[in-house]
């Protein structure tokens, strides 16, 4: 292969993983959205969501409604977390919202959940993982 060969295909390559197609981390670092949906019937929900460095404030969801936050995760040390408080009426439940290793590879760096009252849902294209509240609650000040 001489030399332009070379440098075409290098800038081809360069170029796909700038869309994303080769690497699931590209060149350049993009924003994740969360998104929670409050599914509890005829409920209001109180999120609180916070990493270790920025607390993200109050939100009031209505059913059906939908709060989204969006952040640049760590792409060189892949250890992003961001965890919320959710309450209603008599409940008190946490849960680790986005952690990084598990949620990387959300579709189109958009990680979608919808908040019911067994737990979290995570939504995916064809399906919903669904996940138990945190046993483990740390109040979040």
């Amino acid at each position: 292969m001489d030399s332009i060969s070379k440098i075409l295909c290098l800038i081809l390559v360069l170029l796909l993983q700038l869309k994303g197609k080769i690497t699931a981390t590209p060149i350049l670092p993009t924003k994740v959205s969360v998104e929670i949906t409050n599914k509890l019937n005829m409920k209001h929900l109180i999120v609180n969501c916070k990493d270790k460095h920025n607390n993200l404030g109050v939100i009031e969801l209505y059913v059906n409604e939908t709060y989204t936050f969006r952040f640049y995760p760590n792409y060189i040390f892949p250890q992003t977390l961001y965890f919320c408080h959710f309450t209603w009426l008599y409940n008190d439940h946490h849960f680790d919202i986005y952690v990084e290793y598990r949620d990387l590879w959300c579709t189109h760096n958009v990680c979608s959940w919808e908040i019911f009252e067994n737990g979290p849902c995570k939504i995916k294209p064809e399906s919903r993982q669904c996940f138990s509240w945190d046993k483990v609650y740390a109040k979040i000040k």
